[in-house]
């Protein structure tokens, strides 16, 4: 679209027509040209510009997210957004970033989004908006006229905005803002609560608690320990910086939380009255003993006869976080199921090996690795043994039906971006490929009605079945259980395999029409046809009792998970229970002494396990050595499976002992002279090393960010060959996240240093890792509540930063925020013509010169003329074909020849009349002797 500043240059026209047509016509391509060069210059007068950019305007909306903002403000921003998607008109567009402690573009400009909710997620502890207006310049295109409106309270931590403020100004793009305030005048907050790092057990110490206090006050300090009142103090608190100390001892090793929670009468703003802390008291190393009933059995005995400090809970009572497996330097589990602990409990303990350098024990049983659900779980990876089928040790063949709920509930979406129905249909596929060419399976998903994915069909090609399985989708309404059971059982009626088990997984709030499924499945048991069932829910469900009922009539297993990501495991854990059984027992008329095992060499790897034969068992778990892992002992059986097991894993290590430690199929092992050395060994491997002496690192919290310094002894050997340590620091949570792992600069010759922002609240852990399996554990920094409560003192407030943003950039408060679209900036919207207009100009004069001086345009009419007449078609050559010559070849014969300023050249003085191609091709008598005559008076021309 093109745009003029002067149109009314466009009215000289008319009086250089009229110039041209008295002084200045000229004929031919002459003549073109000049006419061409008039409107051209006429044109440029009237200062042309074009708009590359289309229409409309481009306005990105900066909305804040974090956690200052007003409580209700989240949806009037959402409100005000949807808003102007509404109102956009012609060539308008609309994009979105939103901010918390991170940036993130949420929609790119768009002319027709409409926005439902965000979808990016964001932490919301801290506020960076120089990296939100740096985000939204991104989407700026410089060929189009754009706004940024910031939607904001204006409070940021961290990098200054004006430093993107400057770079919008650059870019001619202003920042408007609609500020939302909170409240702050009168505020009474807890500053901070300074805690020592490390105590020894009976050591008293003191801490303090700073208030901040924005005006003169009275109010109460309580401070807690592990959530339980410890203390309080009722103060008067001055304006400004107030100060209360405390005092406390501690027993026992571990890490022991601290809060100080503030009650101000009238404070108007209450997140910032609560601050945490964290003391470790450091009493070496210790282990933790998992199991199913909290009893002291055999191997803590040996343990605590070995003087290794030691603890036994309950595996399903205990709580399994970073806090309560501080104290402890190993972990074992002995023959607990993996529902025990479900999936983030074993996350924990993953992290706690891989990422917390701490070591890790799985001991045997019918209750422990396949046959108790570690397949597929987040320790399976951590594990040394694997725990697949493989086909060489399958006893039966199976006919398995999976019956899928896929109501309007399995939509419903969980971490990670994933619904309910896809991980039951990843769960589905993880089944099919656990089977063999000699399995058959069948696929249904029910709502209302049972629809067949997949017939029944041999398991010739699992990777098509399992995509079948993935492609299933939520089509609403209910899951009809006897529908279902009906489906699955019509199937398993066409096996030829003789075990025959279906898989019914439901909703345990929402399985529907049960009907006469008691009768059903004394039919499917006198069939040889067996029913598990998986819940998703917990056991206090509206439905469970159907679901438990069922799983009961039909012989089966009943598991219920309220954790969708467990579906997996689940179904791989019931499919492997009945293809076969991962626990081996020994057979009574082969092997009426039990099974043999051979204690390996590399076994001293890990310390003495005893010596001589390694005595017979009753069972043990099948399983398979991974690569890199190390077997100590081996079953002599034709299997020549792992007994014990151990390799390095992260920083930590893990050891697994298949057979069963203490219980009914221990057989001739819990007898053995050398039973105790056996499990010490194991333990005291775990455990590990002492930490390097020659290391210091210590942690400070400067706002939002914490500051680690490490300190290397400065007489260490081997100085001049050092590796740089790499910090690793373990973030809050209850799932696994990544470790953090930042630079570390030299800030001496022997000191190291590394800032790290805090971008959530909570206990932050740290570990120095000096070498391969070399590490010492750092300190812990904790983020006591959101930096967007800290008290402001001697800052700007949010409404002086956007004010001083919109001034920079020439932006202005929006309170009508539709205003915008109207109100495109004047810059970087429109391009002028002139540059190029003036360039075709220039080309278009030297051609107009250059064909009057050089006659090129008579030459150019003789050449095409010459090469014409040789090469006229026989055809053509005919006293009726007088006009052959095309239309443009006449054009330049027409030209006058030889014109200049002052005359035109006369003919020859030859006395050969000139010849014109209008009279030759009326008189000629025919088309040859036209050519013929053209052709010898252009040699003649070329000659003089």
């Amino acid at each position: 679209m093109i745009h003029f500043l002067f149109p009314e240059f466009l009215l000289l026209l008319i009086p250089i027509c009229f110039a041209y047509a008295k002084w200045g016509h000229a004929s031919g391509v002459t003549g073109d040209i000049r006419i061409a060069l008039i409107l051209l210059l006429v044109f440029a007068l009237t200062g042309p510009r074009i708009n590359l950019g289309g229409q409309g305007i481009d306005v990105i909306v900066v909305a804040d997210r974090s956690r200052s903002m007003p409580t209700k403000s989240h949806d009037n921003i959402k409100e005000l957004i949807r808003n102007l998607q509404s109102n956009r008109k012609t060539g308008d567009r609309i994009g979105i970033v939103t901010f918390g402690s991170s940036a993130l573009i949420e929609e790119q400009l768009s002319d027709s989004t409409e926005l439902a909710e965000y979808k990016k997620e964001i932490l919301p502890d801290g506020s960076d908006l120089d990296s939100a207006i740096n985000s939204a310049l991104l989407l700026v295109n410089p060929n189009r006229p754009a706004r940024i409106l910031v939607l904001s309270d204006g409070e940021y931590n961290g990098r200054s905005a004006l430093s993107a403020a400057r770079r919008a100004r650059e870019a001619g793009v202003p920042i408007d803002f609609r500020q939302f305030e909170r409240v702050h005048i009168g505020d009474v907050a807890i500053e901070s609560l300074a805690l020592p790092e490390t105590v020894s057990p009976r050591e008293p110490f003191q801490f303090s608690v700073w208030v901040y206090a924005d005006r003169d006050t009275h109010g109460t300090v309580q401070v807690l320990r592990n959530g339980k009142p410890l203390t309080s103090a009722d103060r008067d608190f001055t304006t400004g910086i107030n100060h209360l100390l405390f005092r406390d001892v501690l027993e026992a090793g571990g890490i022991y939380n601290y809060s100080a929670q503030l009650t101000v009468p009238g404070d108007p703003l209450l997140e910032n009255n609560c601050s945490t802390g964290v003391v470790r008291v450091e009493s070496g190393p210790r282990v933790l003993v998992l199991n199913t009933d909290g009893a002291e059995g055999n191997l803590v005995r040996e343990l605590k006869a070995a003087r290794i400090p030691v603890d036994v809970f309950i595996a399903a009572n205990h709580p399994v976080t970073q806090d309560s497996l501080d104290p402890y330097r190993a972990v074992v589990i002995e023959n607990v199921p993996a529902v025990d602990f479900g999936r983030l409990k074993m996350a924990r303990l993953a992290q706690f090996v891989e990422d917390l350098g701490g070591g890790l024990m799985l001991t045997g049983g019918e209750r422990s690795f396949g046959t108790g659900g570690y397949f597929k779980s987040p320790l399976d990876d951590v594990l040394p043994v694997s725990m697949e089928m493989r086909e060489e040790h399958r006893k039966n063949s199976l006919a398995l039906a999976i019956a899928l709920d896929r109501s309007g509930s399995m939509t419903a979406s969980v971490k990670g971006g994933k619904t309910k129905m896809d991980l039951a249909n990843l769960g589905t596929a993880e089944c099919v490929r656990l089977l063999s060419a000699g399995d058959s399976v069948a696929v249904i998903a029910v709502d209302s009605a049972p629809h067949i994915i997949q017939a029944l069909t041999p398991v010739d090609d699992p990777e098509r079945i399992a995509i079948k399985a993935l492609s299933i989708k939520s089509r609403g309404g209910g899951i009809f259980v006897y529908e279902a059971l009906v489906a699955a059982g019509n199937e398993l009626m066409k096996a030829e395999q003789s075990t025959k088990h279906i898989i019914l997984f439901s909703d345990a709030a929402d399985s529907e029409q049960p009907g006469k499924y008691k009768s059903l499945l004394k039919q499917y048991e006198a069939a040889g046809i067996t029913v598990s069932v998986i819940g998703l829910g917990t056991k206090s469900d509206s439905d469970a009792k159907l679901l438990e009922d069922v799983a009961k009539l039909g012989k089966g297993n009943i598991m219920f998970t309220a954790d969708a990501q467990e579906l997996p495991r689940l179904f791989t854990q019931d499919t492997m229970s009945v293809a076969r059984s991962t626990f081996v027992k020994k057979d009574k008329k082969t092997q009426p002494n039990g099974i043999s095992g051979i204690l390996l060499p590399d076994a001293r790897l890990m310390g003495n396990l005893g010596s001589g034969a390694f005595p017979n068992i009753d069972g043990y778990n099948l399983s398979y050595l991974k690569t890199n892992a190390t077997a100590g002992v081996i079953s002599q059986d034709e299997y020549q499976a792992p007994w014990s097991a151990f390799w390095y894993r992260g920083l930590g290590r893990v050891a697994a002992v298949t057979l069963e430690v203490d219980g009914q199929h221990s057989g001739q092992f819990g007898q053995w002279d050398f039973y105790d050395d056996f499990l010490i060994t194991h333990v005291r491997w775990l455990l590990g090393s002492e930490s390097p002496n020659d290391i210091f690192v210590n942690a400070q919290r400067e706002g939002q960010d914490a500051i680690f310094t490490v300190e290397l002894d400065p007489d260490r050997k081997n100085k001049s060959t050092d590796l740089t340590p790499k910090l690793r620091i373990i973030k809050p949570g209850d799932e696994r996240t990544k470790p953090l792992e930042p630079d570390m600069l030299w800030v001496g010759p022997d000191t190291l240093q590394a800032r790290v922002p805090l971008n959530q609240t909570g206990t932050y852990r740290t570990l120095l890792k000096t070498g391969p399996q070399k590490f010492t554990r750092g300190p812990v920094v904790s983020l006591p509540y959101s930096p967007e409560y800290v008290p402001r003192i001697g800052l700007p407030s949010g409404a002086e930063i956007l004010a001083s943003i919109a001034e920079l950039t020439g932006g202005i408060p929006r309170t009508d925020i539709l205003e915008i679209l109207a109100d495109p900036p004047r810059s970087a919207s429109k391009r002028s013509l002139l540059p190029l207009l003036f360039t075709i100009c220039i080309i278009l004069l030297l051609l107009e010169i250059a064909g009057r001086r050089l006659s090129l345009w008579q030459r150019m009419a003789e050449i095409l003329i010459s090469e014409n007449t040789e090469s006229v078609p026989s055809f053509a050559i005919s006293t009726e074909n007088k006009n052959w010559l095309p239309e443009w070849k006449l054009r330049f014969k027409k030209q006058k020849p030889f014109q200049d300023d002052s005359q035109t050249i006369t003919e020859e003085s030859s006395g050969s009349s000139s010849i014109k191609a209008e009279e030759e091709t009326s008189s000629a008598t025919s088309v040859a002797n036209v050519l013929q005559q053209a052709k010898n008076h252009a040699k003649k021309r070329l000659k003089d």
